[in-house]
């Protein structure tokens, strides 16, 4: 009886989750088509991401666990070296976002 309520758990909540992906997708087509027949939205008008910007995040996400691997040499306590590890993980994934959004800003030369 437990297991058939596990199940029916899991499956209410991933039913649940694809509902949600879909009406938001829905309801962002209907608008952006909406838009579209009316004018207001250029096909150009939406930014797009190039392979420079994903290359600098995922370099500023590996520094960061170059960065984690060797404070792992440290003698913290178990918590202390995850939460370090994460912050600096996600710390260095924002410096490239940073770093990305600032190379769409100024044109190279």
């Amino acid at each position: 009886m437990e297991q058939l309520e596990d199940i029916l758990g899991g499956l209410i909540i991933i039913s649940g989750a694809v509902l949600i992906v879909y009406f938001i997708s829905r309801y962002t087509y209907l608008t952006k088509k909406m838009l579209a027949e009316k004018g207001a939205l250029s096909p150009k008008s939406e930014r797009s991401i190039s392979k420079m910007d994903i290359a600098y995040v995922v370099i500023g996400i590996g520094v960061g666990l170059l960065i984690s691997a060797g404070l792992s040499l440290l003698e913290l306590s178990e918590d202390t070296m995850d939460l370090l590890s994460w912050g600096i993980v996600l710390i260095m994934g924002a410096v490239g976002l940073l770093v990305a959004s600032q190379q769409k800003k100024q044109p190279l030369e």
